[in-house]
This record gives structure tokens, C-alpha cells and sequence, in this order.
């Protein structure tokens, strides 16, 4: 039976050892032409000029190009560069489901998880004390983003 450690016949191929090494797959190079590539997919438009609704950049890695979800972060700790990619990458997500969350072109709620679970932004409420004898300043309230 052929394949895996200790059943690599000569004829199958040689195991990996100190003295033989095969060419690193995941250069630098290749990793930012992906991140480039997911970008361009996020931002395509149709021939309309509209955009074609490419949201969430786990759909071009994983779905698309067939990529193991490790593969993104194992590439983000190799590369800072395309740490940073992946970080505007996810921006851009933020971003669009925003923009469609407020354009009613997705379900308000639906919206409102994805950017509580995978952008940390949280809902708030303002409540203002109308008491004269109370504290004259009034009440702020920010959205903040969740450390996680």
C-alpha cells in the first residue's frame, strides 16, 4: 500500500527527510496574489457596474478556491503582508454589510449577528435623564467594538 510514513516505495516517490526537501508551495509571491485576487473578487462589479454582492471572503477562499480555513491563518502568521491583506479583506466585509444592512438588501438581524459575531460590534442603547437636578451633562453612547 503506497503513501504515508514508512510505505514510500522507491518507485513511489522519496519521504521527506533533512537532505530532501520539496519546493515551498506557499511563497510570499503566491500568497499575495491570492489576498489580491480575493480582493478583486469583493470588488467586482457586474456589466451593469453594480456590485455583484461578493460579501464574505471565506466564500472566494474556501468555497471558490478550495482552500482549508488553516491555510488563511497559517499564511497570516507566515506573511505580514498578507496579514494586512486579509485585514482589509475583512474591512471590506464589514464594510458592505453595512452598506447593504442599511439598504434593506440583506435581513437587518442576519446583518446584525454577522457584525456582532465576526466584526465585534455590538448594539447600544441611549438613555438620557431628563431629572433638572441631576447631572447637567448628557449621556454618550459609542458603538465599541468587543476584544475578543
Amino acid at each position: 500500500m503506497p503513501g504515508g510514513y514508512k510505505n514510500i516505495r522507491p518507485k513511489d516517490g522519496k519521504q521527506f527527510s533533512s537532505t530532501y526537501q520539496p519546493e515551498e508551495k506557499w511563497t510570499e509571491e503566491v500568497a499575495l496574489q491570492l489576498a489580491d485576487d480575493l480582493i478583486n473578487w469583493m470588488k467586482a462589479k457586474d456589466e451593469d457596474g453594480e456590485d455583484k454582492g461578493n460579501i464574505f471572503y471565506e466564500e472566494y477562499l474556501i468555497i471558490e478556491r478550495e482552500l482549508y480555513p488553516e491555510l488563511i491563518t497559517y499564511l497570516s502568521d507566515k506573511f505580514s503582508s498578507f496579514f494586512k491583506r486579509i485585514k482589509k479583506a475583512k474591512t471590506i466585509q464589514e464594510i458592505k454589510l453595512k452598506k447593504y444592512g442599511v439598504g434593506d438588501r440583506l435581513n437587518a438581524t442576519m446583518t446584525k449577528f454577522i457584525l456582532n459575531v465576526n466584526h465585534g460590534l455590538v448594539e447600544t442603547t441611549r438613555s438620557e435623564n431628563k431629572n433638572e437636578n441631576i447631572n447637567k451633562e448628557p449621556l454618550i453612547v459609542n458603538f465599541v467594538r468587543e476584544k475578543k
